[in-house]
């Protein structure tokens, strides 16, 4: 097998350390780099919490809507037999009125 002799492209290839350099030129910029993480990670850590808090809600809307569909359910069964109600109230009352006369 061979090795390609090509140069790594500069994207890719950690950053050489020149001659010229400032060894505090490089610590500031990892400084900086280091204060950037730390920002990143503390956005992150917010976002968690915030995702946490908004599936603690969706979950309080899920059991109420839970609880909103059983009591649509128990209106319906009400609502579907108030018709034998009324038609046994009209049958009572129209038996009472035939028992009078």
């Amino acid at each position: 097998m061979s090795y390609s002799s090509r140069p790594i492209p500069s994207h890719i290839r950690p950053p050489s350390v020149s001659a010229g350099s400032k060894p505090s030129t490089q610590s500031s910029v990892l400084q900086a780099r280091i204060n950037e993480k730390k920002d990143e990670l503390e956005n992150l850590k917010q976002l968690r919490d915030l995702s946490a808090g908004l599936a603690g809600q969706m979950e309080q809307l899920e059991e109420r809507l839970a609880t909103l569909a059983n009591g649509t359910e128990a209106i319906a069964a009400v609502l579907s037999n108030w018709h034998n109600v009324l038609r046994a109230i009209h049958m009572a009352s129209s038996m009472l009125g035939h028992q009078l006369l």
